[in-house]
């Protein structure tokens, strides 16, 4: 029975960090359209990011599996040209950031030998 209950508790967070999420990605629309406030778009970035590993960690992937196939996906866009590469360079320096170990918390002289 516990863990019925467990598994419907899961579940429900889910939905629950899922309608969080859409929140966020509305927040983000609306900080953007207003073309204003710095810091407003990095609060609700920030949120929007945190919820996306909450939900993949609720949904039993790792958030060295995600961070794993954020990496593989900047490598495509790159591979492929993307214009967020071709003219911004933004897959590059998403994937170094990730391999740097910075996003968690630890730069390349702190860097976990795993």
């Amino acid at each position: 029975m516990h863990q019925t209950v467990s598994v419907a508790s899961n579940a429900k967070m889910i939905e629950v960090i899922k309608a969080e999420f859409i929140g966020e990605a509305a927040d983000v629309m609306r900080a953007t359209l207003a073309g204003g406030d710095r810091s407003e778009l990095l609060d609700t970035l920030g949120g929007a990011v945190l919820l996306a590993y909450v939900l993949a960690r609720r949904c039993g992937i790792s958030f060295e599996e995600l961070d794993a196939d954020i990496i593989e996906k900047a490598e495509t866009g790159i591979m492929e040209g993307h214009k967020l590469e071709s003219v911004y360079g933004d897959l590059s320096l998403l994937k170094k950031h990730f391999e740097s170990g910075i996003s968690r918390g630890f730069g390349q002289d702190k860097k976990r030998r795993l």
